[in-house]
């Protein structure tokens, strides 16, 4: 009787698989979460990157477009006061003149160099209200290759070193041109010339052509000299009858006495 009874224990083996099943069954959801929440953190620092590129790029842009405003404002500027000198006579004219050929048995004079030979230039001279000048170079008859040398046009002052306009690049006809502001008043002129320099060189080479300018006096005035005339001819002047001083006044007290 002993035998027939069975025995309903659970063993040891059954218990611990039905425990290892149920603990994995119940740390799905949370693998599942875990899981998520990760791939939420990698979408939300991709986007952020993202981000970040795009503000960058947008800021590289943004200068850039700035920088070409900046470059096309300046180049505006440039043509207009280039047009405005133009289409100004200034004050006046001057020819610069290549030196004449040595005549055969006088001593004293050079003979005319290649670079000198059928160059002149037109320099018109004029005024600015700042109190400086301008000058406008028309250079023609000059030689396109000068060995290593460059056509320069200098503005020699009453005092001081001499200024340089600016280096002229020849055409293909021999042509050049050259202009600048910001030189000395036009009161300060002694003279204009045309030159070949080395390059980089700070003071008059091998003249070509030279003229001088003539003594002029300024027309326009600055701003503030301006207004300081203005201000001196809105001052009231004295009217007839009004009070004077009190030491004019006892002074006719006194010869009256």
């Amino acid at each position: 009787m002993a035998d027939s009874i069975a025995d309903t224990r659970p063993t040891f083996s059954r218990l611990t698989e039905g425990k290892a099943t149920q603990s994995w069954r119940a740390a799905i959801p949370i693998v599942v979460i875990i899981v998520a929440f990760v791939a939420l953190l990698a979408f939300l620092a991709s986007n952020l990157s993202s981000s970040s590129q795009k503000a960058a790029t947008a800021e590289r842009d943004a200068n850039q477009y700035r920088d070409q405003v900046t470059a096309m404002t300046k180049q505006v500027s440039d043509l207009q006061r280039e047009v405005t000198f133009d289409r100004s006579p200034g004050r006046t004219t001057v020819v610069l003149q290549a030196a004449q050929p040595a005549a055969a048995g006088k001593k004293g004079k050079a003979a005319a160099t290649p670079e000198s030979a059928g160059a002149w230039a037109a320099v018109t001279w004029g005024e600015l209200p700042s109190g400086k000048s301008w000058m406008r170079v028309n250079a023609y008859g000059l030689q396109q290759n000068l060995d290593g040398k460059s056509y320069h046009v200098w503005m020699v002052p009453a005092s001081g070193d001499p200024v340089d306009v600016g280096a002229l690049d020849v055409d293909q006809n021999g042509g050049g041109f050259a202009m600048k502001s910001d030189l000395p008043g036009i009161d300060q002129g002694k003279s204009v010339m045309l030159t070949t320099d080395a390059a980089g060189t700070k003071q008059p080479g091998d003249a070509v052509a030279k003229a001088d300018l003539p003594k002029l006096q300024p027309t326009m005035q600055a701003p503030a000299a301006q207004g300081q005339a203005q201000g001196a001819s809105q001052q009231p002047a004295e009217q007839p009858g009004q009070e004077r001083s009190g030491n004019e006044s006892q002074q006719m007290h006194k010869g009256g006495k």
